[in-house]
């Protein structure tokens, strides 16, 4: 099963690989970028920018950061402003069910989200930067029929040479909007906790070589390999409440994600390295326990670390479609209007 998984994952690789050198110090002196303050307005607004920020992704950038701070009614075309003609959105849903692609259908999925949570605001935190690759971590906060909630998401895109989106993809926790609304809904990782005494080891920072291996711990199913490559780096993940520090508690998360799906096919998405930290993207389709169709499925991980030791490690991805069907959602959808 893994062979045929990773037959056609050649080619996703290579592109990975070939995004980890798009941009370094020579290519930036040459462009004339500011090696140390690119992009220097933007960096009071968020809490860190990193990699070799070019034009085009300082453009994206100011644009992400507006569009996270307006409450007028010009949001709206804050948005769409942003994107390509013809780019695509993807959020996880039915695997069969086709990308959010053009500008108008772009325009009517964020009018149609403003309208139901009207409030909905952001700020930047960290961001990394590689070529036309960028990671854009914002804190969210939105009220949500009377219930205010907060999350942490990963907007990953990539970018046109005038810095708008060709591809989006957004990798955030829904279960923290509608759980307040439904009590019943499923807590996937509840009572998972750490055991034991905490990791004292530590671990490298991946390397771009390891890239396929990882692909084929997600892919079969192996906790211990992910784990364990990661010894000593806390991991903070959807449905936690802190972080695991215990070998224990982070095999405890990781096989509880994995007894509720089947099927997992996942390849690289984008990577991009940066000082202290190293980003990867799993992206493809998974089969939820009890459902009958897959859904398309993404994971952002991220690996801090401190001269070249792994230092942290986190998870972010939607727990929502793991818990409930297509029907559910809709229903749980219903409730916000």
């Amino acid at each position: 099963m893994t062979a045929m998984r990773m037959a056609g994952m050649g080619l996703a690789v290579g592109a990975v690989l070939t995004l980890c050198t798009v941009t370094g110090p020579a290519q930036a002196a040459e462009q004339g970028w500011d090696r140390t303050a690119g992009c220097a307005e933007a960096r009071p607004e968020v809490t860190s920018i990193s990699g070799w920020v070019s034009p085009s992704a300082c453009a994206f950038i100011k644009r992400q950061i507006r569009f996270g701070k307006v409450t007028t009614p010009d949001r709206v075309d804050a948005y769409v402003e942003m994107w390509s003609k013809d780019a695509t959105l993807w959020e996880p849903a039915k695997a069969s069910k086709p990308l959010l692609q053009g500008e108008e259908a772009i325009r009517q999925a964020i009018s149609g989200s403003l309208g139901l949570v009207p409030d909905f605001r952001f700020r930047g935190t960290r961001i990394a930067v590689n070529g036309p690759a960028v990671m854009f971590e914002a804190h969210n906060e939105a009220t949500i029929k009377g219930h205010e909630v907060d999350y942490a998401a990963v907007y990953r895109v990539l970018l046109t040479d005038d810095g708008k989106v060709v591809q989006g993809r957004r990798y955030y926790d829904r279960h923290t909007w509608f759980k307040p609304l439904d009590p019943e809904l499923p807590d996937l990782f509840a009572g998972v906790a750490d055991g034991g005494a905490p990791d004292r080891s530590r671990r490298p920072v991946l390397a771009p070589d390891e890239l396929v291996a990882r692909a084929e711990a997600w892919n079969d199913e192996d906790a211990e390999a992910l784990v364990e490559r990661l010894t000593g780096a806390p991991l903070s993940a959807p449905g936690l409440n802190g972080t695991l520090r215990t070998t224990q508690g982070k095999l405890a998360y990781l096989k509880r994600f994995f007894e509720q799906v089947s099927d997992v096919r996942l390849q690289p998405g984008q990577t991009v390295k940066v000082d202290g930290a190293t980003y990867l993207e799993w992206h493809g389709t998974l089969l939820p326990k009890g459902q009958a169709d897959p859904v398309s499925f993404g994971v952002i991980e991220r690996v801090g670390d401190t001269g070249g030791v792994s230092n942290d490690w986190t998870l972010t991805f939607d727990q929502l479609p793991l818990v409930a069907d297509e029907a559910k959602i809709t229903e749980l959808y219903g409730r916000l209007r």
